[in-house]
């Protein structure tokens, strides 16, 4: 596999690198991680996933050692060595090596930078969307999620939405909320009469805060397309008839339907294919000039 990964700072090919066998990330799931883009050699949003990752640490009560300069440096160089037009990098903190629940105090966090061509997706998921299959999570934390290393949740209802034909998959809570897909956040377009609104569930139902949701409310404020984070109930999916998600990797994706519920996400002439359109025009600003060789 083309590529590089940095564990504690030595650099090595994929299939040559070795994680340490007391990780408390590999043992227990401990540890925080964030996944950026680069589009040649420009790393999207770098210092706002660097934050979020700092956020995230401090859930789980652990201070990650580096500071941002140094974190982007270290992605940088990484990036700098590609010769590709979309990396992937994923910077991954665990707590430090140890065995045992238990994780005592003076730790000292292991650090892995992954630096991959970036997977290049089926057109189909651009111009048909995904199909979703809904999915209770079994255990749901209120208010904004830290993104941790546990996702094997997710996982398994990937694999069996995709046993039945489905896509992905979306999430609700024990209270029948909607949250957010596997790895990425849902808008939906409400209709009333010709009064149009998109609505993105809130951080109090339980879900990640991701950087591009957060991008896409600014965008569209920005543009005065009215937007808000709301509650969406299960029983009310019948009433919208576009909804698009989107992530720091994909960008924006529509949904073509939730479980048997038919979109019109994918439509040329939806709503949607202009808030794309305002997406890429943005994604373009960010990105001109960029090197995609050393």
């Amino acid at each position: 596999m083309a590529g590089f990964i940095a564990i504690n700072g030595i650099v090595t090919t994929p299939e040559e690198a070795r994680v340490p066998a007391l990780d408390r990330g590999l043992l227990f799931g401990d540890g925080v991680f964030e996944v950026f883009v680069a589009f040649g050699t420009h790393i999207l949003d770098v210092g706002r996933h660097l934050d979020r990752l700092r956020v995230s640490a401090e859930a789980l009560e652990f201070t990650i050692p580096w500071s941002n300069a140094e974190l982007e440096f270290e992605l940088q160089h990484l990036v700098s060595q590609m010769s590709v037009p979309k990396s992937y990098l994923r910077l991954y903190v665990s707590r430090g090596n140890g065995l045992g629940l238990r994780p005592g105090q003076h730790l000292t966090p292991n650090k892995f930078v992954y630096c991959l061509p970036a997977t290049v997706e089926s057109p189909r998921v651009y111009s048909e969307g995904l199909r979703l299959k809904r999915m209770v999570k079994a255990e749901t934390t209120r208010g904004a999620a830290p993104k941790t290393s546990n996702y094997l949740g997710s996982v398994l209802a990937i694999g069996k939405a995709q046993k039945e034909g489905f896509d992905e998959i979306l999430w609700s809570n024990q209270d029948g909320e909607i949250t957010e897909a596997a790895t990425a956040n849902i808008f939906f377009l409400s209709r009333v009469g010709d009064q149009v609104e998109f609505l993105t569930p809130p951080a109090q139902s339980g879900l990640l805060l991701g950087i591009t949701r957060d991008t896409m409310i600014q965008l569209l404020r920005t543009a005065q397309i009215p937007v808000r984070e709301h509650t969406i109930f299960v029983d009310e999916l019948p009433r919208f008839d576009e909804a698009f998600l989107c992530s720091t990797v994909r960008g924006l994706v529509p949904v073509a339907a939730i479980d048997k519920h038919r979109m019109h996400s994918a439509r040329p002439n939806a709503v949607y294919r202009h808030i794309e359109r305002l997406y890429s025009t943005w994604l373009k600003t960010q990105t001109t000039g960029v090197s995609h060789h050393r």
